[in-house]
């Protein structure tokens, strides 16, 4: 139905590289861009976020500083944010303008509000000056500028973007047969594109176990192995080096991270384990390009039946695209990675996002172990049964059951997440 271009095209428009945490970083962003027209001081920023930018910002680590939170992304985004840097707008922030960050903060001119409209995306910065308002609208995805003004006059405005892939569009129509197929007829100089996604994620995660990043979780499995008590298996080693990028970025790390579907911890949990495993099984770099791809579309996939942000983590995809991956580095054929990929969401389809933060590396290990234990099992052709739980006849009936369960009764569980949330937060 869609060509080996068409489908492999998907991974060029849905991974970039990304500086942080992408929620915090996409307000900075739309702070970066009102601060930018306005050429008057700044009195007062007006920030109103949907719910899940809301939850997913509230305790994350800020790159380039020892801060965390909402109000520090505004502030740097209002004193050295770079718009035309994207997902990468505090590239260049440094102690200086921290500082200054923090006088912002502390004259309280930022206020954050929780959006009244009904948009799963939705980040609205609005700032004062004198003489004049501009207004930045990111809506659908972290880098879709929906609209910018200053007073009445639009700047800049681009379409609206459903934060549920459209039924007809190729991300949700598409099969994992078909993904295989078409990463299967792909070469290296087709896939070479992938060479930076390996490279950046690697390297963050590398940082991270050498930095000792985080709360230590990648260098306590390090020391685990070395002493005994974790063994020294594949398994083992993925989930280490993975962790290790995941508590890297999350705690303010300014090394950027190749993002999947705006996710920089999807993009690193989606690829450092097809690293190790191809580094473990002396897979060709053409095998590596492959289940990279492989592990990243599969995702895009699964995403694309609830959006990009929910109620579930982020991980639970991210797990099902890493047992896909998997499986064709242990030379598997497609019915092993339908079991495998059944065996996930027989495993962890309930995960909760309870907000981006260090301890989202905690939930990191667990989805790479998962995956890696359930693409073993699909291996073996152990599959879990299609009359338990959520699980369908099919992988894509599981997909679909997925989504039903997160745009129903989950949205009630994402209120009532925030909501404890805050009321820590207002403490």
């Amino acid at each position: 139905m869609f060509s080996k271009e068409e489908i492999i095209s998907i991974l060029k428009e849905d991974i970039a590289p990304a500086q942080g945490c992408t929620e915090p970083i996409a307000i900075a962003l739309a702070t970066a861009y009102v601060t930018s027209v306005l050429t008057e001081p700044i009195n007062t920023i007006e920030v109103y976020l949907s719910q899940n930018i809301l939850k997913n910002a509230l305790g994350v680590g800020i790159p380039g500083t020892n801060e965390r939170g909402i109000k520090m992304a505004v502030a740097l985004g209002a004193v050295a944010g770079l718009p035309e840097l994207q997902l990468e707008v505090l590239q260049h922030v440094d102690e200086v303008n921290v500082k200054d960050a923090q006088v912002m903060i502390a004259k309280n001119v930022i206020e954050i509000k929780l959006s009244t409209n009904d948009e799963l995306f939705w980040i609205e910065v609005i700032a004062y000056s004198d003489n004049h308002k501009a207004t930045a609208i990111m809506q659908g995805k972290h880098t879709n500028l929906y609209k910018l003004t200053v007073d009445d006059m639009i700047l800049q405005e681009s379409g609206r973007i459903d934060s549920v892939t459209k039924s007809d569009d190729i991300r949700q129509i598409i099969q994992v047969s078909d993904i295989l197929d078409a990463v299967l007829a792909s070469n290296e100089d087709e896939l070479g594109f992938l060479e930076e996604v390996i490279t950046k994620n690697f390297e963050i995660a590398k940082f991270g176990l050498e930095n000792n990043s985080g709360y230590g979780i990648a260098k306590s499995i390090q020391e685990n192995i070395r002493n005994g008590l974790f063994g020294e298996g594949i398994v083992n080693y993925a989930t280490m080096l993975t962790v290790a990028g995941s508590e890297a970025r999350m705690s303010g790390c300014q090394l950027p991270a190749m993002a999947n579907s705006g996710s920089g911890n999807q993009g690193i949990t989606l690829t450092v384990p097809m690293i190790a495993l191809s580094e473990r099984l002396n897979s060709s770099r053409l095998e590596l390009l492959q289940a990279v791809a492989i592990s990243h579309l599969t995702s895009i996939h699964v995403k694309s039946y609830f959006g990009i942000l929910s109620a579930l983590c982020g991980i639970v995809n991210a797990s099902i695209g890493i047992s896909a991956g998997a499986v064709f580095l242990l030379k598997g054929k497609l019915t092993n990675m339908e079991a495998a990929i059944q065996n996930v969401i027989g495993d962890i389809a309930g995960m909760i996002c309870d907000g981006a933060k260090l301890g989202c590396s905690l939930k990191v290990a667990t989805g790479v172990r998962t995956a890696l234990n359930s693409a073993i099992l699909g291996m073996s052709n152990i599959c879990v049964n299609d009359y338990e739980g959520i699980n369908g006849a099919n992988i894509e009936e599981s997909f679909k059951n997925l989504g039903t369960l997160v745009l129903g009764g989950m949205k009630e569980v994402d209120k009532s997440i925030l909501q404890v949330m805050l009321k820590k937060e207002n403490k």
